[in-house]
Formats: C-alpha cells, structure tokens, sequence
C-alpha cells in the first residue's frame, strides 16, 4: 500500500508524533510504502474559495507546500492523519490542509481509505466525539473507507504517551495493511 502520513502536531516529539512513528513502524514491516508530511514544516496557505479550481481542473492557484502534497497524494493510496485534539477538534495545521483537498472536486486522487490517530490531554473520553465525527464525515463525503481510528486521552506532557496501549494498537494497524 501507498501510505501518506499527516503529522499535523504544531509541538514536536509530542504524544501524536509518538504515535504517528509507532503506526509507521508496523506499516513499514509490511513493505508499505510510507510518506510522511510533516505540516508544522510545511508553509500551506487556507483555501481562498476562490474557486480557481472548479476552472482549471483542480489546479490550486495558491503556490505554497500544497502543491508538493498535491504530487504525493496522486500516488496515495491510504492517508493517515496524526493529530492531537485542541478544543474538540484538528488543529488548524491540519484544517488547512483539509480544506484545500476541495481540489478533489475537479481533481481525482486514488485515496480509498483514511487512518484516524488522535492524542488530548483530558482525561474524559467524550472530548473525542467531535473529531472522531468528523473524520467519519470526511470519509463519507469523499467516499473513503475507515482503516481504523486510533484515540489515546490524559496525555498531557510530551512522554504521556510511553507505555500506552495506543502505540500497540497504532503497530499493529500499521502491520495489518497490505
């Protein structure tokens, strides 16, 4: 499978980046072929709605880091969006980059199906059914199928995450795709 992964975290190393790498690491046991945008390094504008795209086939008009993501998912099969919740929801790292997939209306990516790996620092579980509802609608609208979703709470500080049973599950996601 061709895999691009999203680490849409603005804190590097945090628990969603921990996460990302242990779903890397399985998928890469299954000779997957992985691709790894890391968004916090990328400079991507928010879409305009200028509606650029609906006329030129999909073409953007904006020259930013889109456009080399643009390239990448023409070749994704599977995309993976690694992401900490903040305020019920995708940082905007990680919105903008969403919003600008609008390209898709005029633009066709062989995308069949999206990973969910989400990290917050609250320790109730309920703060994670906006996102999760959310992703399931980005799946339906884009008619995606739902690989697995993945949702990891009370981690807090960076390391949080060292010993959840996420980053297992995370592996073994990984591994299972073929």
């Amino acid at each position: 499978m061709r895999i691009t992964v999203f680490i849409s975290s603005p804190r590097e190393d945090g628990n969603s980046d921990k996460l990302a790498a242990a779903f890397i690491a399985g998928a890469q046991c299954s000779s997957n072929e992985i691709n790894i945008v890391t968004i916090r390094k990328c400079h991507i504008n928010g879409c305009l709605g200028c509606e650029h795209c609906y006329e030129h086939h999909g073409e953007c008009i904006q020259q930013d880091d889109m456009q080399s993501i643009y390239s990448l998912l023409e070749k994704t099969e599977i995309i993976v969006l690694a992401t900490p919740i903040y305020y019920q929801g995708f940082p905007s790292q990680l919105k903008a980059v969403i919003d600008r997939l609008y390209v898709t209306e005029n633009r066709m990516f062989p995308i069949g199906g999206a990973i969910l790996l989400a990290t917050y620092a609250t320790p109730c579980t309920n703060m994670s059914t906006q996102t999760i509802s959310y992703f399931k609608c980005l799946l339906e609208y884009h008619e995606w199928e739902n690989k697995g979703i993945i949702v990891a709470s009370g981690l807090d500080e960076k390391n949080d995450i060292i010993g959840n049973v996420a980053l297992d599950e995370a592996f073994n996601l990984g591994r299972e795709l073929k």
